[in-house]
């Protein structure tokens, strides 16, 4: 018989949207990771990229976090229908949704997204959930804090 997984630990608090009893999706357990080629320079580029790096989160916290994933995605929709792509409506929608720490901001110039929309991010206790709302792109999903620290990597 397999133990259950350990339940996922919140930070000090948890919001309003997320699951703490959800369960993982069966056999959501992260693939092993690649051996980095160091003498690669796009893989020496990666590394000393490394800091603005999401962390993982494991799987019961993924769980944790889907539905504030889903009720932001909503309330970003919802925004879309009214052509609105402004930042204190975004965080509107993740404070509405029982975030804490939300932040939106432009792309900077060393971000990895930048489709043309803010970026955005709040605390759900369990992880974060980002992404990016503007005219040809909205994106939401679920993760840890970048290695650096903080919800979103610093923008340069």
């Amino acid at each position: 018989m397999t133990p259950p997984a350990p339940a996922a630990t919140p930070s000090r608090f948890v919001a309003a949207c997320a699951d703490p009893a959800a369960s993982p999706a069966p056999g959501s357990a992260a693939p092993p990771a690649a051996t980095p080629n160091p003498s690669d320079p796009e893989e020496r580029f990666r590394q000393n990229k490394a800091f603005r790096n999401r962390n993982p989160l494991p799987p019961q916290a993924v769980a944790a976090v889907q539905p504030c994933v889903e009720k932001v995605r909503a309330g970003l929709d919802r925004l879309r229908a009214e052509g609105r792509f402004d930042g204190p409506s975004i965080e509107r929608v993740l404070t509405d949704a029982g975030l804490v720490d939300v932040e939106s901001r432009k792309p900077g110039r060393l971000d990895t997204a930048g489709g043309g929309g803010l970026l955005f991010c709040g605390n759900s206790g369990f992880g974060y959930v980002f992404g990016e709302h503007g005219r040809t792109l909205t994106s939401v999903e679920a993760g840890g804090g970048i290695a650096d620290g903080g919800c979103l990597p610093a923008p340069d």
